[in-house]
């Protein structure tokens, strides 16, 4: 019970700052079975701490931020690192996967995720918080007219997509 109880209590604690920080946050929970080499992933991303961030970030007419995530589209995430904050980690995964600035607005939904091993029914199972934030682009949003835009060094293309396109249910 070591390894739930653990888990449990550090997105308790998260819950909690999240809360102070943001008011109060709609929260879902759901448990769901990987592989082995998943599980262990959960299991070291639980004791770092680690909480997995979503950021909706809004330009000036509404539209969300997508980036060219392997061919697909999708809205900028990360976990945090060390004792980062999750507000504080949607601002750098946006930076470092978009190149783009933010500032983040409020927590639109927390998601507790029970990870169980698919592959040992007697592995206890981790618990992770993914965090789903608001965020509006700092300063005016830069577009080449085709809906994409090519970011710095990184390669990276964001386009933006009207917000009701995309579903914050696929997000966790």
């Amino acid at each position: 019970m070591e390894i739930a109880e653990r888990s449990r209590a550090r997105v308790q604690e998260r819950l909690a700052r999240l809360e102070q920080e943001f008011g109060s946050t709609p929260v879902d929970q759901t448990t769901f079975s990987v592989g082995g080499e998943a599980y262990q992933r959960a299991v070291e991303r639980s004791r770092e701490g680690q909480v997995d961030v979503h950021a909706f970030v809004h330009n000036e007419s509404g539209d969300v931020l997508l980036r060219d995530t392997d061919g697909s589209w999708e809205v900028p995430k990360g976990q945090t690192q060390g004792a980062e904050r999750p507000a504080a980690a949607v601002k750098r995964v946006v930076t470092e996967t978009a190149g783009v600035e933010c500032t983040v607005q409020d927590a639109v939904r927390a998601t507790i995720c029970g990870v169980r091993n698919e592959s040992d029914s007697n592995a206890e199972t981790v618990y992770r918080l993914s965090i789903v934030f608001n965020a509006k682009i700092n300063g005016a949003a830069l577009d080449d007219g085709d809906g994409t835009e090519a970011v710095d060094e990184t390669e990276a293309s964001i386009r933006w997509d009207d917000a009701s396109d995309v579903a914050v249910a696929e997000l966790v």
